[in-house]
């Protein structure tokens, strides 16, 4: 099935006309909460921002945690388990070094699946935590497997959190009395060293593409379309002008929606199983055509987990692997010379000067350390900012009739 060119109005791609089954007053509410929202910016009304960030914060956590507290598996499971885990842990013994083992483990799987799902949700802001931390994990494992020539080191310390390994450290604590005979770690060896993670952290992003079809879905139960998919398909169906780029991109869009809709679990797997920069589209289709959870998760953990993070787990060690590096790029030199020796230059020296402390006299922090903590703390401070922006907006839905007609002229005064 190919891409039209004129992608098909929202009707045909959802299977029914969503604005005539929508009550006026509905629209209205509706625009007069989109036209609030666009003044709910740092930049127009910080004061209100603000203000609406934390509510909204306060009361998620407030309600959700009153939902968990008051269900009888807290009760029953939870509460008993973290009571008798605080306990082994509080008191020496011969547990001590397996609830401390079970512990490191619990901490090494909430690292990874908050920062997958972080990096799907992003709230707008496009945090890439595998380009941040993911993908640095690995080269930190497989730089300390080749020099100390053994897999045989922890890697789940390699965590923020673990105030014994700095970030800027390179090599993790590993036994390195090896000699001249003692032979390379495997390729297959360095790629099962880092699946784990790997793996963990696709789940994370799995996790995170489900707000957009949960919200989707719950629009569709109401006979409604969700605003964010509806502001999508109005984008597809705009007339204005736009770039052939542009053009082509909701061509494609249109036809991932269709796909979708006739393949079911295959094309939700086949949607996610490579980096898909539209995929917060699908999600919202999914919910809006009414398919069954499980069938859009697994497809969702099958794809971006035991597949996409699969593949870049295998890629990133060959790219990063002295063993491997140079055979990549005499492969990659047949096809693009220039861009292969480009490629060796830019890796030899990135580990370089990270192995060299970047160039550090003093004894303070290596330079390379400074940026890079620096570059981390802007990107997690934007995030932090978005994601306020984000939720402020979000908590103006839930205002009534009579909140948004008081706040609309209030907003313009901070």
């Amino acid at each position: 099935m190919s891409a039209s060119a004129n992608p098909p109005p929202s009707s045909t791609l959802l299977g029914k006309t969503p604005r005539s089954s929508v009550d006026e007053v509905v629209l209205a509410k509706r625009r007069q909460v989109r036209q609030l929202q666009k003044t709910l910016t740092f930049r127009k009304s910080p004061i209100t921002t603000a203000k609406f960030a934390v509510l909204a914060t306060a009361g998620f956590i407030w309600s959700r945690g009153v939902q968990v507290v008051s269900h009888w598996v807290f009760y029953s499971v939870v509460l008993p388990i973290a009571v008798l885990w605080a306990a082994l842990a509080h008191y020496p013994g011969p547990h001590t070094d397996v609830v401390a083992d079970a512990t490191l483990s619990l901490w090494f799987v909430l690292w990874w699946l908050g920062l997958g799902i972080l990096s799907s949700i992003g709230l707008g802001t496009g945090m890439q935590t595998g380009t941040l931390f993911l993908f640095p994990h690995i080269l930190k494992v497989v730089f300390t497997a080749e020099e100390c020539r053994t897999v045989d080191f922890e890697t789940r310390t390699n965590i923020w959190f673990n105030p014994n390994i700095p970030q800027s450290q390179l090599k993790l604590p590993a036994p390195c009395d090896f000699t001249e005979d003692t032979p390379m770690p495997t390729y297959l060896q360095l790629v099962m060293k880092v699946m784990v993670a790997a793996l963990i952290w696709g789940v994370g992003t799995a996790i995170g593409e489900i707000p957009p079809y949960h919200f989707a879905y719950l629009a569709a139960s109401k006979g409604e379309v969700d605003e964010e998919l509806q502001a999508e398909l109005d984008e597809l169906n705009a007339d204005g002008n736009i770039g052939w780029s542009q053009r082509m991109f909701n061509s494609m869009k249109s036809w991932m929606i269709r796909f979708i809709k006739e393949n079911g679990f295959l094309g939700i797997y086949l949607m996610s199983a490579w980096p898909n920069a539209a995929f917060d589209l699908c999600g919202m289709c999914c919910g809006h055509f009414q398919m069954d959870f499980w069938t859009f998760f697994g497809a969702l953990v099958l794809g971006k987990a035991f597949t996409l993070r699969s593949l870049q787990a295998f890629g990133f060690v060959a790219i990063f692997s002295k063993q491997m590096r140079p055979k990549l790029i005499q492969t990659l030199g047949f096809v693009v010379p220039n861009m292969a020796a480009m490629l060796s230059d830019k890796i030899e020296g990135f580990i370089a000067r990270v192995e060299e402390g970047g160039g550090s006299d003093g004894g303070g922090p290596p330079l390379i350390a400074k940026v890079w903590g620096a570059l981390i703390l802007c990107l997690i401070s934007y995030f932090i900012y978005h994601a306020a922006e984000a939720i402020a907006q979000e908590h103006v839905k839930s205002l009534s009739d009579d909140d948004l007609r008081k706040r609309a002229p209030s907003l313009h005064e901070d």
